[in-house]
């Protein structure tokens, strides 16, 4: 079964200090979400008061992301984040510019390689979240694709379908194709206004047909779709919520 959760990334401005951030797990809780993926709370705040956050309201943090030079640089409070939330996959993003040539692509995976068996060593596993830049094409392929074909299978694929739709790629092809190496998805959704400006909009508000991608979710085994929204038109936890209602209606519950 699959469940609804929130990518809390949708809500950094509401992440900035200790208050705010009890006060923004409060309200998710209150809309009805129960699981998030810890991202961009401001990283001065202790661990030990976001896992103390989380208890106080019942969320459950399931993951972690940020990029992978930030992940690297900041390990241990990472870590740290991880051992008193209980979570275990940690999602990194973005190729580093310098890897961003096929050869690149192939010594990156191999650094990917030697960095999640480091995490597994501590009980961890990590998975890549790709934009629209990695499906740029090397060889016929996408840096994703190599990626993915020079990591272990245990290196998971934290799939953005917004992306994967902009970067003009089918989100369930991918879905089969990498079906047992991706636990989780980011449902995000957009229109473009009449002069082609892209917004975003709530999960089932905007251009992209939901109802075959969660079909494909179930038939693939992914455990839990986040929702998310950096910019908003109206109030963000608004757009949480609506986001969430239309996740419920369609059969994903939190």
């Amino acid at each position: 079964m699959i469940t609804a959760g929130a990518q809390i990334s949708s809500l950094q401005a509401y992440l900035q200090t200790p208050e705010q951030m009890e006060e923004t797990f409060e309200k998710l809780k209150s809309i009805g979400y129960r699981v998030i993926q810890i991202q961009w709370i401001n990283p001065d705040i202790p661990p030990e008061r976001v896992a103390a956050a989380l208890r106080r309201t019942g969320l459950i943090s399931v993951s972690t992301q940020d990029y992978y030079q930030k992940v690297r640089e900041q390990l241990s409070a990472t870590l740290r984040i991880h051992e008193l939330c209980g979570s275990r996959n940690i999602c990194v993003s973005g190729i580093p510019e310098a890897f961003l040539t096929e050869e690149g692509c192939l010594d990156f995976a191999r650094e990917l390689t030697d960095f999640a068996s480091q995490m597994e060593a501590v009980g961890r596993v990590v998975s890549f979240h790709p934009r629209v830049r990695e499906f740029c094409s090397f060889g016929g392929r996408s840096a994703v694709e190599i990626l993915m074909e020079n990591t272990p299978d245990s290196f998971q694929l934290g799939l953005d379908l917004y992306h994967v739709i902009r970067a003009g790629q089918d989100p369930e092809a991918w879905l089969h194709r990498y079906r047992g190496r991706i636990e989780f998805v980011h449902f995000k959704d957009y229109c473009l206004n009449a002069d082609g400006e892209e917004y975003l909009v709530p999960v089932g508000q905007g251009l992209i047909d939901w109802k075959p991608v969660i079909r494909a979710c179930e038939e693939t085994g992914v455990k839990w779709i986040f929702a998310e929204q950096e910019r908003w038109e109206k109030d963000a936890f608004l757009c949480m919520a609506e986001s969430l209602d239309f996740l419920r209606a369609m059969g994903v519950q939190p």
